[in-house]
């Protein structure tokens, strides 16, 4: 199609004031209701004219020589068919705006501002014409080759064919030609490309689409565009990339730089594109509402995932207008976006308290316009809510935005929302504002939270808040200072803030840095845990049965001491103190020789039995602890807790009972914010292990039994005698001078 630009100086008035000039686009403060007009004359005589707008903010009414063509919501690009309407003179175009009162546009949460904020034209093109093209692929499983599909909506009324063209850097790689079938349903086009280059932010492979509407030799319409190869998915706990796990490393950035509104120049977007790339991420997420479109370009062109949302923001879903205001709009930009491959998924909202039905809606018109990528939501309301209505309505993957000043709250997300991919839409804000330490502990732990990935806490993504200080004069301390958001990486002139070295350094590094090394194991003095391997090494090389054990103890179950372990917590939460991060638990956190990873558990009425078939002087028990109770934090001393037996091939016995304080203690090394000293008078300490030592130190006793039998032991049992016990075992062994 021709273009004729409306672009340029526009009669303006607020109200039914004085007519004054805006220069179209524009973008300023909200003043109620406004009025903007201009003259036109066609500069092409066509069977078909089109009026496009690329977005208003944030509801209009256009006119057009006294005749109502059409309404517009915010943000979107609209086209109207004025063929029968313009005149081939002098035509008079008027937009009346409104920027305060409608129910679905303007929102708490950032600065509002309304106006023409982008582009108008004039498209010309003859009665048969292309109004749209949709194209998808997919990727053989070794992702080197590609099939594609091309959907094209147009404008038929005779014979015509489609030509389609795909070129990498000027060198065709598929043409073909159809014909058009005049049917409501989009005609397709299929191809197949071998060796296909991929598009990822490390390597922007791009193809040139262009799409031919011919009638002989004639052109009749033409459209071009800029496509990628890539398959973005879910995996279980993690996205995945062309085949490949990738962390999702992002931040949230408004439209807005400087006082431009919603009218940044195509220069400051590149800017602020590239000081992100520049900082680390390879995601940015475009809140809260539709971008102008040619941020998608430059994604596409340097390197940058991408997300998308239609301008909600603790926003009323239930209310019609909201609802149905917004689901145009998420439509229409699903619509508008589609080709880029820039574009990883759609969001559906932002921070709206959940309404079943639009959820069902919103998820419906994405898969409607878009069933290649996945789609959520932006979303701080509880986990178990978000748990299940995000099934519910089968959403692709979970978000949440776990401002606190801990890691606790995303350490929980991450447990709870763990059978599919977990992305933090947001997080940091003034939590981390000026504390550059805490920024990049938070960075790195999230991050760890990826690299553990699994059912115990699993992390697909951050995306920091905020890329830039906006303003917002309805919040204030300590987010907001004299109604400036205080929370961006970079000023809103993008002067970078205290804390941007820091973001910058440690995202650069994190993909580098080393698996998280919390797990440490001390033996009690320098020959203890020796002593104790050597003398099993010694012991066991003598016998065949076990000559390539050292611990005759099978593998505990974890399931049963992890359901210890939440009677432990939930204890914690029926005292006044505050409550210890176990998020661990007394497991081992690397192999050391002679003991379990996983201890055993002797508690309510169980029994262990070992068969050993060996003949020995001594049997040494590793553990003797408890975390439910144990000296000296609970329990009666000297209380009978649980009993080891020994029994000879000939049914000769030694029984030992396992007494609190005695034999047994806590497992804990700490109480409260003080560090105790577990002390059993008969056993003695072992070694002490643990992982991070502000709240996970354990310790492990050591107690030998002598044997005096003639014969071999036929079988070792542990049983428990008080269900308020749980005895942890991580090693049996056997010892012969």
């Amino acid at each position: 199609m021709k273009v004729q630009s409306l672009n340029g100086v526009w009669s303006y008035r607020i109200g039914k004031g004085k007519m004054s000039e805006r220069t179209v686009p524009f973008s300023s403060l909200p003043v109620g209701h406004s009025e903007c007009g201009r003259t036109f004359i066609p500069e092409v005589l066509a069977e078909k004219t089109f009026l496009k707008f690329d977005g208003i903010t944030y509801a209009a009414k256009v006119i057009l020589n006294g005749s109502l063509i059409g309404e517009m919501l915010p943000y979107s690009e609209y086209i109207f068919d004025i063929t029968h309407i313009v005149k081939e003179e002098e035509n008079f175009l008027t937009v009346e705006l409104e920027d305060i009162e409608p129910a679905f546009g303007p929102t708490e949460g950032w600065e509002n501002y309304g106006g023409i904020i982008r582009d108008v034209s004039l498209l010309y093109s003859g009665k048969n014409y292309i109004e749209d093209v949709f194209f998808y692929s997919g990727l053989s499983e070794d992702f080197k080759d590609a099939d594609f599909t091309i959907e094209i909506t147009a404008n038929i009324t005779e014979e015509v064919d489609f030509k389609v063209t795909l070129s990498e850097e000027g060198q065709i790689v598929h043409t073909s030609v159809q014909k058009a079938a005049v049917q409501t349903m989009p005609n397709k086009v299929t191809g197949h490309i071998q060796e296909v280059q991929l598009w990822s932010p490390e390597k922007t492979k791009l193809y040139c689409l262009k799409v031919e509407l011919l009638q002989g030799e004639k052109v009749c319409d033409a459209y071009s565009c800029m496509v990628g190869f890539k398959d973005f998915r879910c995996d279980r706990h993690r996205f995945l990339l062309n085949g490949k796990p990738i962390y999702l490393k992002g931040v949230c950035k408004h439209e807005m730089v400087g006082d431009s509104g919603h009218c940044p120049t195509t220069e400051q977007m590149e800017e602020d594109l590239r000081l992100i790339k520049e900082s680390g991420c390879n995601f940015v997420r475009l809140v809260h509402y539709p971008h102008n479109k040619k941020i998608l370009e430059i994604a596409d062109r340097i390197g940058l995932m991408v997300s998308e949302e239609p301008g909600l923001w603790w926003s009323d879903t239930a209310n019609p207008r909201v609802s149905a205001g917004s689901l145009e709009v998420l439509k229409r930009t699903v619509i508008r976006d589609r080709n880029h491959p820039c574009v990883a998924f759609w969001l559906c909202f932002n921070e709206c308290c959940f309404t079943e039905q639009f959820l069902l809606d919103s998820a419906r018109v994405c898969r409607e316009n878009d069933p290649t990528r996945p789609i959520s939501g932006a979303n701080c309301m509880s986990d178990e809510d978000t748990l299940k209505y995000y099934n519910l309505c089968g959403f692709d993957f979970y978000t949440m935005h776990p401002y606190s000043q801990t890691i606790d709250r995303a350490r929980r997300s991450a447990e709870i929302l763990n059978d599919k991919p977990l992305l933090f839409t947001e997080w940091g804000g003034h939590f981390v504002y000026n504390n550059p330490k805490l920024l990049a502990e938070f960075m790195e732990e999230m991050y760890h939270l990826y690299q553990q990935g699994n059912e115990g806490g699993a992390l697909a993504g951050a995306f920091f808040w905020c890329w830039a200080e906006v303003n917002d004069f309805n919040r204030g301390k300590p987010a907001c200072i004299e109604g400036n958001l205080y929370e961006g990486l970079v000023d809103r002139y993008r002067k970078p803030t205290l804390i941007y070295d820091t973001f910058r350094h440690t995202m650069l590094h994190l993909e580098h840095a080393p698996e998280k090394e919390l797990f440490w194991f001390e033996g009690c003095d320098d020959a203890s845990l020796q002593n104790c391997i050597l003398k099993q090494n010694h012991k066991l090389s003598s016998t065949e049965a076990v000559s390539e054990k050292t611990n005759l103890l099978p593998e505990g179950d974890r399931d049963v001491l992890k359901a210890v372990i939440s009677q432990v917590v939930e204890q914690q939460e029926e005292t006044k103190m505050r409550k210890r991060q176990l998020e661990n638990g007394p497991v081992l956190g690397e192999e050391i020789p002679g003991l379990c990873r996983i201890p055993a558990v002797v508690d309510d009425g169980t029994s262990i039995e070992i068969p050993v078939k060996i003949k020995a002087d001594s049997i040494t028990l590793l553990g003797l602890t408890c975390p439910k109770k144990g000296y000296p934090l609970g329990g009666v001393y000297g209380e009978e807790a649980a009993e080891i037996m020994i029994e000879s091939v000939s049914g000769e016995r030694i029984c030992r009972r396992l007494c609190n304080g005695r034999e047994i203690t806590t497992v804990f090394m700490t109480n409260g914010s003080s560090r105790i000293q577990p002390f059993a008078e008969n056993a003695e300490r072992f070694a002490t292990f643990g992982y991070d030592k502000n709240f996970e130190c354990y310790v492990m006793n050591r107690l030998e039994i002598p044997v005096d039998f003639a014969e071999e032991i036929a079988k070792i049992t542990m049983r428990s005698l008080n269900n308020e016990y749980a005895v942890l075992v991580y090693g049996v062994c056997i010892g012969n001078d």
